[in-house]
């Protein structure tokens, strides 16, 4: 919003009249004066300019011209000559005390820290003097607004109302705007209703509806606890991951299977008025498979919780994240847990310029797995140091790109589980209309072994052939390619499908993977 729109403007129609009234005499001592005014009143501000420059060059003591040519920088948005005019009018005489307010007005506009304390000087003036005190206060308001004093300015902006009534639909918005800074986004969706109640059809109604919209909008982003259930009918043809050589596989043959994905979190998101921050998050994820002897071993159920204490330094926040992770697998049909992960370090996230954010992680990870293992070297538990690079960028509304590079290091306590992850990702999500969306992905993760593999030797033995042992490495490939539309308020119909290929130089650990998905999920 503009807010000279907001603020009522100087009466220049008095200026002239009191040009034109101050008889011919005058009106020909200063042509280009009269010929500047009348630029002015068509709207034709460059040529009022170069004209009123002439008038101020050619009687330097007129503060008329000085007020006029004021008048029509701050029209052509050069606010600091419009501000150096309006100085010189005060300076000189007659004072014209309109100029006051205008010179408030363009100091607000320049908003750097030294405009904004000459304002506040000004601001001091006005009040001494009673000059215009509704529109005075209306655009302390405003700058005390800028500085970051919303409830100050809430008092500034209220004070004009009681000064003048016409100046309420204006500053009732302008106080939505505080509450809005302040997330108090009732009482700001409460001002605007006020503001549009007033006069239902001028433009700053229209704009009240916008910003209503708006509030709305966030106030079910900002509520406090949100709840996300998803229901998934998926079809996954290769759950045990068979490799794709088949005489190397051992286990179940029949390894496609339909299931049900059932999905349910809770985030808590208390927002609070200082810089402290926090959040909380329960998820539990469960698998269910339809073919029998894949079920009484695939079957799974996981439990994640997740804290987030931090504080916000402006640009910047800092962030403690703890998480932990409970999976229950089943076992020949019992449910037995099958691992537990904590992990926990700082999070840093910065904005960068207006539409991107750039995230930095570093944690401490820790996996115990309950299972015995076959034997030693495949004892799986680990723990290590895991950390991330994450930038998005908000190119439009509903649309995002992510580029993530992540690093994990699992020292696991089985020689052959002791590897890195090196990971790439890209997500993008991108509106093709309004409440659908297209969203895809891809990633690569590179995963070198420490170890040579105590059962897969690489390459075979062949008679008279040295035997040269490799360690394991896996390349893997992911793709996923999907749309979601809302087809109702807050429920969203989700089509996807993602593609997995593995490439290891151990043939066992080789396999492709189609995952085809059509679920709901529903917010509230």
């Amino acid at each position: 919003m503009k807010t000279a729109k907001a603020i009522p403007a100087i009466t220049v129609v008095l200026f002239f009249l009191l040009f034109f009234a101050s008889g011919s005499a005058w009106a020909t001592e200063n042509d280009f004066l009269k010929e500047g005014l009348d630029q002015y009143k068509a709207e034709n501000y460059e040529e009022a300019a170069e004209i009123l420059e002439n008038a101020r060059r050619q009687n330097p003591k007129s503060s008329t011209a000085a007020f006029f040519l004021g008048l029509t920088y701050k029209q052509l948005f050069e606010y600091q000559k419009a501000a150096d005019q309006f100085r010189s009018s005060l300076s000189l005489e007659p004072k014209i005390k309109e100029a006051l307010v205008e010179l408030i007005e363009v100091l607000y506009r320049i908003k750097t820290e030294k405009s904004l304390k000459e304002a506040k000087s000004w601001i001091a003036v006005a009040e001494r003097e009673g000059i215009f005190p509704a529109k005075v206060a209306f655009l302390e308001g405003l700058i005390l607004q800028q500085e970051g004093e919303n409830q100050e300015a809430i008092r500034s902006f209220e004070r004009s109302i009681a000064l003048d009534p016409s100046f309420r639909q204006s500053a009732e918005i302008q106080i939505a705007m505080c509450y809005m800074r302040d997330r108090e986004l009732a009482k700001a969706k409460e001002k605007l209703q006020t503001a549009i109640q007033i006069d239902p059809a001028t433009d700053l109604a229209g704009f009240a509806r916008r910003y209503q919209d708006l509030v709305e909008r966030r106030m079910e982003l900002e509520k406090p606890l949100r709840v996300t259930l998803g229901v998934f009918p998926q079809y996954d043809d290769n759950v045990v991951l068979n490799p794709e050589v088949a005489d190397v596989v051992f286990g179940p043959t029949d390894e496609s299977s339909a299931l049900l994905r059932t999905s349910l979190r809770l985030d808590y998101v208390p927002i609070f008025k200082g810089p402290w921050l926090f959040n909380a998050q329960y998820a539990f994820l469960g698998s269910f498979y339809e073919e029998k002897e894949i079920r009484k071993n695939y079957n799974s159920m996981i439990n994640s919780f997740r804290v987030s204490p931090g504080y916000n330094f402006g640009r910047f926040s800092l962030n403690l994240p703890v998480s932990y992770n409970h999976v229950i697998v089943a076992d020949d049909g019992d449910d037995d847990v099958y691992l537990e992960t904590w992990n926990s370090g700082p999070l840093l996230r910065t904005v960068v310029g207006n539409s991107h954010l750039l995230e930095l992680y570093a944690a401490y990870n820790k996996e115990d797995y309950h299972r015995t293992p076959l034997s030693p070297e495949e004892d799986r538990d680990s723990e290590g140091l895991q950390g991330y690079v994450s930038w998005y960028w908000t190119y439009k509304e509903g649309g995002f790109a992510n580029f993530k590079y992540e690093y994990k290091d699992f020292d696991a306590d089985g020689d052959n589980y002791d590897r890195q992850v090196y990971r790439m990702s890209l997500n993008i999500i991108h509106p093709i209309m309004d409440k659908l969306s297209l969203q895809l992905s891809g990633q690569f993760s590179l995963e070198p072994y420490d170890h040579i593999h105590s059962v897969t030797k690489i390459p075979a033995p062949r008679p008279g052939v040295p035997v040269t042992y490799v360690a394991r490495t896996d390349d893997i490939y992911q793709t996923t390619a999907g749309l979601t539309w809302e087809f109702y308020k807050n429920t969203d119909l989700v089509l996807q499908w993602s593609y997995t290929k593995s490439d290891s130089n151990i043939d066992l650990f080789s396999y492709d993977r189609n995952l085809y998905t059509c679920g709901i999920e529903y917010r509230f």
